[in-house]
């Protein structure tokens, strides 16, 4: 099997090496040495019969082991030849930077061989003739016979099937049982749970590609078990169980934070204790591998403080680390039926094959389906190879493929796997193998996978297309084909799709990870040390030493710190393309990385260089040159003008540097420019209209104040981030837009104020660029002119297919009609702030998709009528009003979010007028789930519109709002939050809330010292008191009083309520409803109730309250044990220092994303 995807790959790989050597330019320069004629015509024919050849040793090599060996031979020989190609044209690059020739092609100059400079040319020429003469006179000795190409797989090989999305619960079949009973066990009581031990671990086993993670991740995305717990983390552990380094994840993941700054074990494990104290909490630990049952205890110990009912799900293809690991028995995933396997194979398989066909295919493909065995991994992967063919043959060439037929001893790979791969087309080929370069469970960046296809030339050119446009297709292609998945911070490979690629890339490549087994060998090309174990760095610099052909080094890993400290090692390798040393501990010897004249990607981030030198922009071939958080980078060299071939410069988060230098404009095939987070830059380039290739420049977070001239020639421009800056002198850049036709994603346009002539914006022509999905306009400054503003705003009316909108300090006193119109059917979100002379909102109710609405700081508005839920002019008179109806749909259908702040006029919110009336399908806003009013001091509840009773209403610094809510019916009321409410001192008032109200939350009433004994809702379910730090500040009486509650109640949470000392056992047993009670960080509260609680109570939880309260409620010895021993769920966490001082909790502090590319803000570390 190795030897068959071996070939399969070596007939990809040629294919394009015959197409470069034979292209004419490398003969050209050949045919102008001293080489006999007769020996360039055999180069050719030897060529020519290898890969003729090539598909009948395909065939034999199964068997064969010399075949095998042949091929590899005949592999390493074209490495050679490739090389010595690319170095031919390196050289020619560089005799025409150095001597200014000019010409459409770079081979012209190589008449011209005095200026060459590489060593030994026409002998190594002649050396690899020899060598490949030999090969293919072995070939003869082998036996293998000539043999056309099938047409079965050229009829795929131009073939790009669409990018699947990603996988989704309906796109699962057969697990729905198996979803249940893991459910049903995160779910649980955890009776049988005892001790200190509150954690119930859940193995999930079963072969690889049966589908565990995705059973895992199935129930892990459960909206039930969502609502379960307290906190949830999903790590991959894979072969490597370091115990700090799954620590250190688990904490990032929980806490949020990118990276964990924490060095020592015992800090960190004290610190993840913290936040899982009293916490339940699901971790799933996918992929585990380790059965040192001391590595797993040392990592169990830190969660014991966890609340009880918290889960650890662990995956694993091995059933004793489930039993070793497991507090159930193993859950054994069988695999999917045959109906549901159909189920999956037909939905991706008959994508494109038309119904009336299917039938034809059915028996065929029912056939390939039992033979995938029921692996869901398996009949996917196929599918999708499946759905590109709609030839019978095709399928039925699959179908009795000799694949299936190879013993399990004989092969590791999956055959359904393998086929998926044969057929795939061979450009695809190559760009797949180099993936194994990763090691398993690595999430990996499309953009930068995409920069390394680029550096090893994989990407076939096509006509009117960037390479990176076609890398991105390739990418999509392999994603669709089931090769590639979607993780959480990327894409990531399956384990047997690892096997695969791992297989197919042979000797070629080599991973020096925490699982390497490989032996060193002459061959390897392609070597990547990522992983966070130190391994023997001796024995990697003692190989580095001796393989000078290496293509691609990737250092990311604690080697990298150890290691490459002296370049002088890297100086031979003049065959490398692909350079990382992402984090490596270096200042100084860069300059010997200039000897790499191949390389066209290089990436120094995150590491300590002060300056670029000199000698690194001598590298012409560079296309990547990746400088990420190079914090200590001041400066770029002029000479980086000489980097003509650069598309990626990538400078985000260098904090020190303080200028570009003009001559970056030379980079006329610069493709992106991320300069994002220098803070000390202040100015863009002069000469930027030159960089006419340019697709993406970012300097968000930078001290950049204005654009440079003539922006408008940058005509492929597709994302400029964060904005079009208008200039000073009368904005009249607004028109460089005009000629920005293919901006794309989000936009933004600031300082619109500048625009002194109202017409140059139209000729930004913003309605013609359909691709912008989130376009935000933003005023800076004071302007005397409104009805000017409005006609700004009018001009700068987008394209229908924009999906969010934002304005910003939009001083008109009118909106134009464009703003709300019904055409805008794509918007979601739109967000108004700070429009302080409009005295009227503008009408919205007719945008049908309209999701998420903030309108903020509209000081003049004093009545909200009409006007807002449609076009008020198709209400002129009573009597068009009346036949309008017929055709207006309920405003704001769609809606769910809706936030009005700091309306400090508004007195009246107008009812929908047509709500009711023949015609309309019934009330305004139906879908709407909150409604925050924030800061409207003179709003009243008698003021308010009718809304859905599934609605919440959150009050937040509104005083007349609460105290006329105490005096009124509202009868769609169900659930009220109050925020803030300064003047609150006791609450309810006599008067009372409306009796309808099912939840009530209290938060950050900084005054409220009492809750009144009347006034509570009859129906009240939840009370939920947050914050509110001078509650019972003045009252010795315990926690409820008797009969302050109404009995209905189910639910009751108190937070941060520091002066609570004692609950009312007598009041607590009148509420025989209620089911949970939980009291969080009530430092003065030190025991429970003599009378106890109610024992309707399911779950208790009391959290960081006084220590005494903690012992005395510990399981069997504590003094309040029997109080609350029958209830089924407890949870009880003592705080470690008790804090009487009020405090705000504020969230984790860390490092913001990285944006590598368009779509991918982030670097791996």
């Amino acid at each position: 099997m190795a030897e068959l995807i071996a070939e399969a790959f070596f007939t990809a790989y040629f294919e394009q090496f015959l197409n470069m050597i034979l292209s004419g330019e490398v003969l050209k320069f050949v045919s102008g040495k001293k080489l006999d004629d007769g020996m360039l015509k055999k180069f050719k024919t030897m060529l020519l019969s290898v890969k003729a050849s090539l598909n009948d040793a395909e065939k034999k090599q199964i068997s064969d082991p010399d075949v095998r060996q042949w091929l590899d031979e005949l592999k390493d020989t074209m490495y050679h030849a490739e090389d010595l190609a690319y170095e031919i044209e390196t050289e020619a690059l560089r005799c025409k930077i150095r001597g200014g020739q000019s010409g459409s092609r770079i081979f012209q100059v190589l008449n011209f061989s005095s200026r060459f400079n590489i060593k030994n040319l026409e002998d190594r020429i002649v050396e690899i003739l020899h060598t490949l003469e030999a090969i293919v006179n072995q070939k003869v000795h082998l036996g293998s016979s000539v043999s056309e190409c099938s047409d079965h797989q050229n009829k795929s090989s131009s073939y790009s099937p669409p990018l699947l999305p990603v996988e989704e619960e309906s796109d699962i079949y057969g697990r729905d049982d198996d979803k249940a009973v893991i459910v049903k066990l995160l779910l649980s009581d955890d009776d049988h749970v005892v001790g200190s031990n509150n954690i119930s671990v859940i193995p999930i086993v079963g072969m690889g590609g049966i589908g565990k993670t995705t059973l895992a991740r199935l129930v892990y995305n459960d909206v039930n078990v969502m609502k379960n717990f307290d906190l949830q983390a999903w790590i991959t552990v894979s072969n490597e169980f370091d115990v700090f380094t799954l620590t250190k994840t688990i904490f990032e993941r929980i806490t949020e934070q990118k990276d964990c700054c924490i060095k020592h074990p015992d800090q960190l494990q004290s610190e993840l204790k913290k936040v899982v104290e009293g916490k339940k909490f699901l971790l799933v630990l996918d992929d585990v591998w380790n059965e040192n049952y001391n590595l797993w205890d040392n990592l169990k110990s830190q969660f014991t403080l966890g609340a009880l009912g918290s889960k650890i799900i662990v995956t694993t293809r091995i059933g004793g680390i489930g039993y070793m690991m497991g507090t159930v028995q193993n859950y054994c995933l069988e695999k999917i039926s045959d109906k549901d396997s159909w189920q999956l194979f037909a939905k991706h398989a008959f994508r494109k094959i038309n119904p009336s066909g299917i039938q034809d295919f059915e028996e065929i493909g029912r056939g390939i389906v039992k033979k995938c065995n029921g692996l869901p991994l398996a009949i996917k992967s196929l599918a999708g190879l499946l759905c590109s063919k709609n030839h019978i043959d095709e399928w039925e060439d699959i179908l009795h493929s000799d694949t299936w037929k190879l013993p399990k001893e004989k092969c590791d790979i999956l055959p359904a796997l393998w086929l998926s791969y044969y057929y795939l087309p061979p450009h695809l080929k190559r760009c797949f193998a180099y993936c194994s370069i990763f090691p398993k469970d690595y999430e990996f960046e499309k953009e930068k996978l995409i920069m390394l296809w680029m550096a090893e030339d994989l990407l076939r050119p096509q006509q009117n297309k960037m390479p990176e446009e076609i890398g991105e297709e390739y990418f999509n292609d392999l994603t669709s084909r089931s090769f590639f998945h979607c993780s959480d911070n990327g894409f990531i490979m399956h384990d047997l799709v690892n096997d695969l690629a791992s297989f197919v890339s042979g000797e070629f490549c080599l991973r020096f990870d925490d699982a390497y087994s490989k032996v060193f060998t002459g061959k390897t090309r392609y070597l990547s040390c990522i992983t966070s174990e130190s391994h023997d760095i001796k024995k990697l610099e003692e190989y580095l030493s001796k393989n000078k052909v290496f293509r691609t080094l990737l250092f990311q890993s604690n080697c990298s710190k150890q290691f490459l400290t002296n370049f002088e090692q890297l100086k031979p390798m003049r065959c490398l393309r692909a350079l990382s040393l992402y984090g490596s501990v270096i200042t100084t010897g860069l300059d010997l990385i200039g000897s790499l004249k191949l390389l066209r990607y290089l990436d120094l981030s995150f590491t300590q260089i002060e300056e670029l030198p000199n000698a690194i922009c001598t590298l012409y071939n560079l296309q990547t040159l990746l400088l990420h958080l190079c914090i200590k980078l001041s400066m770029l060299p002029n000479s980086i003008g000489n980097l003509k071939r650069l598309r990626y410069l990538g400078l985000s988060y260098c904090f020190r540097l303080k200028k570009i230098p003009d001559t970056l404009c030379d980079l006329h095939d610069l493709h992106t420019l991320n300069l994002s987070s220098c803070g000390y830059l202040s100015r863009l380039p002069t000469d930027m209209s030159r960089l006419v290739n340019l697709r993406y420049l970012g300097f968000s977070y930078t001290g950049v104040t204005e654009m440079p001239q003539q922006m408008c020639k940058l005509k492929h421009l597709q994302y400029l981030k964060p904005a079009l800056l208008v200039d000073k002198n009368g904005g009249r850049n607004i028109k460089d837009l005009g000629n920005l036709e293919d901006l794309r994603g989000s936009l933004k346009i600031k300082n619109l104020e500048n625009i002194v002539n109202v017409k140059d914006v139209l000729e930004a022509k913003l309605a013609n660029k359909k691709h912008i999905t989130e376009l935000v306009l933003e005023w800076c400054g004071e302007t005397d002119d409104s009805e000017k503003v409005r006609e700004v705003l009018d001009r700068l009316q987008p394209h229908t297919n924009v999906q969010q909108l934002t304005l910003f300090c939009y001083q008109g006193t009118r909106f134009p009609s464009w703003i709300g119109h019904h055409s805008f059917r794509h918007m979601v979100s739109l967000r108004l702030n700070d429009c302080r002379n409009c005295c009227w909102l503008p009408q919205l109710g007719q945008l049908p998709s309209l999701k998420d609405l903030h309108i903020n700081i509209f000081d003049m508005v004093e009545r909200i009528g009409d006007e807002f839920y449609y076009c008020s002019s198709s209400t002129s008179s009573s009597s068009s009003s009346s036949s309008s109806s017929s055709m207006i749909t309920p405003p704001f259908k769609s809606l769910n979010f809706l936030h009005l702040y700091k309306f400090r006029e508004l007195r009246e919110w107008k009812d929908w007028s047509l709500m009711g009336r023949e015609g309309s399908e019934g009330g305004a806003f139906p879908q709407l789930k909150t409604l925050i009013l924030e800061a409207c001091p003179k709003i009243k509840v008698e003021s308010l519109p009718h809304f859905p009773s599934s609605t919440t209403l959150v009050i937040e610094k509104c005083q007349q709002l609460v105290a006329s809510l105490q005096s009124h019916q509202l009868p769609w009321l169900r659930s009220l939050e109050l925020r803030s409410c300064s003047e609150l001192v006791t609450f309810p008032s006599q008067s009372g809330l409306p009796s309808n109200i099912h939840t009530l939350k209290i938060d950050r009433c900084g005054k409220l010292e009492s809750l009144a004994k009347e006034g509570w809702p009859s129906n009240l379910k939840s009370l939920e008191i947050y914050r509110c730090r001078n509650l019972f500040v003045d009252v010795q009486c315990s926690f409820p009083e008797e009969g302050l509650l109404p009995t209905t109640l189910t639910c009751i949470k108190l937070d941060y309520v520091p002066n609570l000392k004692s609950l009312n056992g007598k009041a607590l047993q009148d509420l025989v409803c209620l089911e949970k009670l939980t009291i969080k960080e009530c430092y003065k509260l030190q025991c429970l109730p003599e009378e106890g609680l109610p024992d309707s109570l399911s779950e208790l939880n009391i959290i960081r309250c006084h220590t005494s309260l903690a012992d005395r409620c510990q399981r069997d010895t504590g003094e309040d044990w029997l109080k609350i021993a029958r209830i089924p769920r407890i949870n009880i966490a003592c705080a470690k220092k008790v804090k009487l001082m009020w405090k705000l909790p504020t969230s984790p502090v860390f490092l913001p994303c990285i944006p590598l590319a368009v779509d991918a803000p982030r670097i791996s570390v």
